[in-house]
């Protein structure tokens, strides 16, 4: 069961009996709901028929507005009328006001999370004591209000999470306009990360082909130096094969033109031979 469903079934005695209540009945009906410790929501109960046809009796009108009060606002704005009208709002009893404070916790957590101070939380719900504010605290985070943890050392109260509470008429239509606002900058966030998609594709089908590219003009080269190296060889070889050697260009020298008697020395064709160069 959520938090929520929890809440309207605390609403949903409540809400039936305010349907058959008129007049003083009525109002009693609202004292018992801002008196419960497990009704945090009341704009059904404020919404009924009964409940609309106090604000015209002068002495009934009051408890529709502090209903109004638990609804959509907090123990600030309590304060404020009680002060500039003492005359329009009724008194609160003890578990009236831990309500109220309770249900401030999440608006002050919500729309004024820098607020969320130990001192600044004593002046806003006028806690004289941190023991005070910290069981209010406590308590609220028992009954499923906040999801919260008490930073003693830097008093600090760290807020996750709060429940909902009811949306004013007059709210509705913000909620709607910041609603389409976060949808269009979700739109522009998506178009943003297409358009980044497309670009690191595009370069990656650039960068693909230029590697390719690399890679084709390196086996080339590779092809061509191995070519050139089996030519360089290839000539080499073909030199060996003439005959040429260390000794080729040598003179024969050892024997001279003459023989040992001075005559001249026959060739081995007969004739004359002075130099004679090995083939």
């Amino acid at each position: 069961m959520t938090d929520s469903t929890k809440f309207l079934q605390a609403l949903e005695e409540f809400v039936l009996l305010g349907k058959s209540a008129p007049g003083a009945a009525a109002v009693a009906n609202i004292q018992k709901c801002i008196s419960s410790p497990n009704c945090f929501v009341f704009s059904e109960l404020l919404e009924l028929p009964n409940v609309q046809a106090l604000a015209n009796d002068a002495e009934h009108a009051k408890w529709v507005e502090v209903l109004r009060l638990f609804a959509y606002g907090s123990y600030m704005d309590y304060k404020k009328q009680k002060s500039t009208a003492p005359d329009s709002l009724p008194d609160l009893t003890d578990p009236q006001l831990t309500k109220l404070k309770q249900l401030s916790l999440i608006t002050i957590a919500s729309t004024e999370p820098s607020k969320l101070t130990y001192p600044d939380l004593q002046s806003l719900l006028d806690i004289p004591t941190i023991r005070l504010l910290e069981d209010l605290i406590i308590s609220a985070i028992y009954a499923s209000l906040l999801d919260a943890k008490l930073d003693t050392a830097n008093q600090r109260v760290e807020v996750s999470s709060t429940a909902g509470r009811d949306v004013a008429p007059g709210d509705i239509s913000n909620m709607i306009a910041a609603l389409e606002s976060w949808s269009a900058s979700c739109d522009s966030v998506l178009t943003e990360i297409e358009t980044q998609i497309a670009n690191i594709q595009a370069l990656a089908v650039t960068q693909r082909k230029e590697q390719l590219a690399y890679e084709k003009l390196v086996e080339e080269k590779r092809k061509a130096a191995e070519k050139d190296g089996s030519k360089g060889k290839r000539v080499m070889d073909h030199s060996d094969s003439q005959g040429f050697g260390p000794g080729d260009d040598e003179m024969d020298l050892d024997d001279g033109p003459f023989d040992d008697q001075g005559g001249a020395r026959k060739t081995r064709k007969g004739g004359n031979k002075m130099f004679s160069r090995k083939r």
